[in-house]
């Protein structure tokens, strides 16, 4: 077993000051190296530019925060770290259950390509929230202080084009929606660059699966829960999923076989982060392996979250929202450790 960390930023303040505590928090994170790497150099930052200020202005605040903290100009920091025009992402998987009383999801990929930081952040311009951290600005899954849930799910690269990535409008949703209809409406609207699933719920216990393909949007409802993993439901949008769906259809029909009705939030909780469960995935060198773990009641609003074989870290978010900063800065989790490649 290998030590996994997440840093826990806590930030609250203008989106400029919340751009450069994030960076400081960056600031010895090998990740940076990797995203540098990743960005095209055919992206104009007028587009970006343009994206940003219809729909999220505030974010260009904080990419300026964070190229100021790093020593970037804000042209280069919106290129690395905006989410737009990206190469298409790796796989990657996810599985999660929302209904109208709890949102629980499993994040699964590699540790190497992993940001290792929950962010709590209260920003003076939009909604506060929490999350785990994907390319510094945007979000794997997160709850905002109006009690809405949201988490990603790959689905492919069918049709990929110029866009957004799945975690910046993710980001944007926790930003500016306060309901899943609003998140609907939102993700009609702004350009999607690759096909996801989005599970989303909210404090008023509407929720709702949202199949995104570039061109076209579905939406899963239903009074009962949902399950959320990696491939396409909705019969117009199946053409989109890959090929092999093995895992993806392993993980949905065994959620669809167990009664979650009755399930605690902690109950729910223990099933997807417990190592023995059907959920729990270690394949880390296979870019699939169960990072952590994320649990919402949209009742209590208790969030447990823990890293892979980590202690879990339990808050009521109106704590935080209300003021009350965490006494710890980190999470620690195990991992299998990935073998060492030969030659």
């Amino acid at each position: 077993m290998e030590e996994i960390k997440a840093a826990i930023i806590q930030a609250r303040g203008s989106a400029y000051e919340i751009g450069k505590n994030t960076a400081a928090a960056y600031a010895k994170n090998p990740i940076l190296q990797q995203f540098s790497q990743l960005a095209s150099q055919q992206t104009n930052y007028e587009e970006i530019k343009a994206l940003f200020s219809d729909y999220a202005p505030h974010l260009l605040d904080e990419l300026q925060g964070l190229a100021d903290g790093l020593g970037l100009s804000l042209q280069d920091a919106a290129v690395l770290y905006s989410g737009y025009n990206l190469p298409r992402p790796q796989a990657l998987g996810c599985s999660a259950y929302v209904d109208q009383f709890q949102y629980v999801r499993n994040y699964d990929f590699s540790p190497s390509l992993y940001d290792h930081c929950l962010s709590f952040i209260a920003p003076e311009e939009v909604f506060g929230s929490i999350g785990y951290n994907l390319q510094l600005i945007g979000r794997h899954d997160g709850v905002n202080e109006k009690g809405l849930a949201i988490g990603l799910h790959f689905v492919s690269n069918s049709g990929y084009q110029k866009g957004l990535s799945a975690w910046s409008v993710l980001r944007i949703a926790l930003d500016t929606c306060e309901t899943t209809q609003q998140v609907i409406n939102l993700f009609k609207e702004l350009p999607h660059a690759a096909c996801y699933n989005f599970s989303v719920g909210d404090a008023q216990g509407s929720h709702a699966v949202i199949e995104v393909a570039p061109e076209k949007l579905c939406v899963r409802s239903s009074r009962a829960g949902l399950n959320c993993v990696n491939h396409f439901q909705h019969g117009e949008l199946e053409a989109f999923n890959r090929q092999d769906m093995t895992s993806s259809v392993k993980r949905d029909n065994f959620l669809l076989n167990l009664d979650k009705s009755e399930m605690t939030q902690e109950e729910l909780f223990d099933l997807f982060s417990d190592p023995a469960s059907p959920l729990f995935f270690e394949d880390y060198d296979q870019l699939f392996g169960t990072l952590h773990t994320f649990a919402y009641s949209f009742q209590t609003w208790q969030l447990i979250t823990s890293l892979s074989r980590g202690n879990p870290l339990e808050i009521d978010i109106e704590d935080w929202f209300a003021g009350k900063d965490l006494k710890i800065d980190m999470l620690y989790g195990r991992i299998k450790k990935e073998p060492t490649p030969e030659g």
